[in-house]
């Protein structure tokens, strides 16, 4: 079934921190990779005001957004990966009454492992979101990823401050 996304989604990365840790019950070395950052859903905010555009109105969510900064996998080395996901809820946009508008439903986030878009060896994650909204709103969301060191084919891109990824240039993986 394809995805549809009457919203636009647009991903600003918080640098992705990298730690090797030790597991408590193995003391086997893992990677630790979090990966942090808003979603602008419907709109971006006023640099100057801060508020999401009055553009007040019900939109469907359904995308599968590639993390900007994810690092590709070996799809084998991932046999004991875990994964965490959280998103909170941080605006929601002024209607043109000067009230808070309302949110809608999001449904629970899940990320996911895809093969790369361009055919390169090595899956990376994506960030689902879906769910109806009836007006601009932004999550933030924090994924936590545990692997093997080893499981990690190449390191993601570390976007600069001012750079994001719109949903188009994000790899929508409609399908």
């Amino acid at each position: 079934m394809p995805r549809v996304t009457d919203a636009d989604v647009h991903l600003v990365a918080q640098p992705r921190l990298d730690t090797v840790v030790t597991e408590f019950s193995t003391d086997a070395r893992r990677l630790r990779s979090d990966y942090a950052g808003m979603a602008w859903i419907g709109d971006r905010p006023d640099d100057e005001s801060g508020q999401l555009g009055p553009d007040y109105r019900q939109r469907a969510v359904d995308s599968q957004l590639f993390l900007p900064d994810t690092h590709w996998y070996d799809v084998d080395g991932l046999d004991d990966v875990e994964v965490q996901v959280s998103v909170g809820l941080l605006q929601v946009a002024g209607t043109a009454m000067r009230t808070q508008g309302l949110v809608g439903t999001v449904a629970e986030p899940v990320v996911e492992f895809f093969e790369h878009p361009e055919g390169l060896p090595g899956v990376g994650l994506c960030l689902g979101l879906r769910g109806q909204i009836f007006s601009n709103l932004g999550l933030s969301y924090r994924v936590t990823v545990l692997s093997a060191p080893e499981a990690v084919l190449r390191r993601g891109d570390s976007p600069q401050p001012d750079e994001d990824v719109e949903e188009g240039e994000a790899a929508d993986t409609a399908g």
